[in-house]
């Protein structure tokens, strides 16, 4: 069996990293903030979305950004990525709970699986991204780990301590009649399976969240 590295020695120097964002306001503008902002080196493409990954992280599992546009006005996509039923159609996805639910925040449990491990649970803080002005800005959600806000853990269950990410829906084209869809995730699930392993099945399932993307925007156009 490969060895495992569940740190990199070569980033000592990101060991204090945070995810950095406006936790109680809904933000008219957006910017990355921590490993979302990069290096991103392109992976692989693949029905119409790019994959980038980003090494610079404090674990051996990379963050990932996957990238793709389709032909549907931003806000008309983002009520998609509000909807808690169509959140729960992932494979991947065992348990899905709102705890709290504010006008634009709020938190969010999972308990996810993933093959050959047990299952993984976190909770994580939601912030909704939306322009003052329709279509006029990127919408979306980031979010953070908030493991103190959820429940215990639990016997048979692994907690998770490394998940952030963020959905971002950027209006582009003639008359923002398009949208460049941007999701980014960093989950290590705190496993003995090596990284490589790991890494693979995060990158099916980002690849798996933005297909969704797509067919959601498909549907609503038609």
């Amino acid at each position: 069996m490969p060895k495992v590295h569940r740190r990199r020695t070569t980033l000592a120097a990101v060991a204090a990293f945070t995810v950095v964002i406006c936790v109680c306001t809904v933000a008219p503008s957006f910017s990355y903030h921590g490993w979302q902002r990069g290096p991103w080196e392109k992976y692989d493409n693949k029905d119409h979305m790019t994959m980038w990954l980003n090494e610079d992280v404090t674990t051996g599992v990379d963050g990932v950004r996957v990238d793709t546009l389709v032909d549907i006005p931003a806000n008309q996509l983002f009520p998609a990525l509000t909807d808690e039923e169509r959140q729960k159609e992932y494979s991947f996805i065992r348990e899905f709970k709102i705890l709290k639910k504010y006008h634009n925040w709020g938190y969010l449990y999972q308990r996810v699986q993933s093959t050959g491990i047990q299952d993984r649970d976190f909770t994580v803080k939601l912030v909704m991204v939306k322009p003052k002005h329709e279509n006029a800005g990127p919408y979306g959600w980031v979010w953070r780990q908030a493991n103190d806000k959820g429940p215990p853990p639990r016997d048979g269950v692994v907690r998770a301590e490394h998940v952030a990410g963020s959905y971002l829906l950027t209006p582009v084209g003639k008359n923002h009649d398009k949208t460049l869809v941007s999701y980014r995730l960093w989950f290590d699930p705190s496993s003995w399976v090596p990284d490589f392993l790991i890494n693979m099945a995060v990158r099916d399932a980002a690849y798996e969240t933005v297909r969704k993307i797509r067919k959601d925007a498909v549907r609503m156009k038609h």
